[in-house]
């Protein structure tokens, strides 16, 4: 099967600034996607670029199949959800929901008929009479959600549409709205800066940086083995170690203390990727790992986890240990940060 969105050389420009630059991506049927960077990458004008409402200047943009790249907004078969909902505060959450098909022609029997089907998809059954201002921030986002499916568009863009709700709302919905997309079975395309969100609820993430994408492939691939030096820090914590070259075929990090092949590492600049979760810390060496003499610098609790800073050498490392892992440990204390060589990797750009 042909993907569903399929976009290639796309590039955008602002004043003579580059906003988007040579994008090519390709996304599935069913599948849910999240575009995800800091504020400025891009993100939201690929978005724009997809939805219509900002033409290119270079590329195409195909929707199952057909070039849609210089069609309106509304001759796409697609629909979006905005950040602020968008809903009519003078209807009633009903007529919210029925107004596309109704502009579109659709009686008014059927259109009742389709938006009281989509409210039951997204759980807002027996809401239909009451107003957007009744609702909740996150009963108020689910309607916006009815009415952008209740045409069953072939792809559906969300444009950070959780970012307004608080945090224990965001998860609830987080779960809610991937749970509408399966039993629906279309294509997501899922604005959002919060990387956790991304990595919660996207089979694949498009990373993007300074409009590029850095990186594609599932969360926990990104994580596990980033490609940049950006995507290292972006997604997740991570410790980025300065690294030497030694010839062509090894590398030194940490003054030295560690040595690793280098025959498969990118040319140029090198930086070091260790994640905080993979440093075990010990009063003791311990056995098949590398101990490195350290020093606790601080120990910051966050709720599951403890944050501890280790000084070693001229470094300052970050582990991640659960609170039953401390066992009496202090900041000054002298310990060992236990690594694997394994977990380190070595990705372009200078630390």
């Amino acid at each position: 099967m042909s993907p569903i969105l399929a976009i290639d050389g796309l590039s955008k420009h602002f004043g003579g600034q580059a906003a988007l630059t040579a994008i090519d991506l390709a996304v599935e049927q069913g599948e849910f996607i999240a575009l995800l960077g800091p504020s400025g990458c891009g993100k939201t004008t690929l978005l724009r670029c997809i939805a219509g409402f900002l033409t290119p200047e270079a590329g195409t943009v195909r929707l199952a199949g057909e070039d849609v790249t210089r069609l309106p907004p509304y001759r796409r078969p697609l629909n979006t959800v905005f950040q602020n909902y968008a809903l009519f505060p003078h209807m009633s959450v009903a007529e919210n929901v029925a107004y596309g098909p109704r502009r579109q022609g659709v009686a008014r029997d059927e259109a009742a008929r389709r938006a009281a089907e989509a409210l039951e998809l997204v759980g807002l059954s027996g809401f239909g009479e009451r107003l957007p201002a009744e609702l909740s921030g996150g009963q108020q986002q689910r309607v916006a959600l009815a009415r952008a499916i209740v045409n069953r568009p072939q792809l559906l863009l969300l444009d950070e549409p959780l970012s307004a709700l608080d945090l224990k709302l965001r998860k609830k919905v987080q779960s809610e709205l991937k749970q509408i997309q399966h039993r629906l079975g279309i294509a997501f395309l899922f604005v959002t800066h919060d990387q956790d969100e991304a990595m919660s609820m996207a089979d694949r993430i498009v990373l993007m940086n300074r409009g590029r994408i850095e990186q594609i492939g599932r969360g926990q691939d990104i994580y596990a083995r980033p490609a940049t030096r950006f995507a290292a820090d972006f997604i997740g914590d991570a410790n980025l170690l300065a690294v030497d070259r030694r010839g062509d075929d090894s590398v030194s990090l940490l003054g030295g203390a560690i040595t690793l092949p280098a025959a498969d590492a990118p040319q140029g600049t090198l930086t070091g990727v260790l994640r905080p979760e993979d440093i075990l810390v010990t009063t003791e060496p311990v056995a098949e790992r590398l101990a490195l003499p350290a020093v606790v610098s601080e120990i910051v609790h966050v709720g599951s986890h403890a944050s501890v800073g280790l000084t070693v050498g001229d470094t300052t490392l970050t582990a991640r240990l659960a609170p039953s892992a401390l066992a009496g440990m202090s900041a000054g204390q002298a310990v060992f940060a236990n690594i694997r060589l394994v977990d380190i990797s070595l990705v372009p750009g200078d630390a």
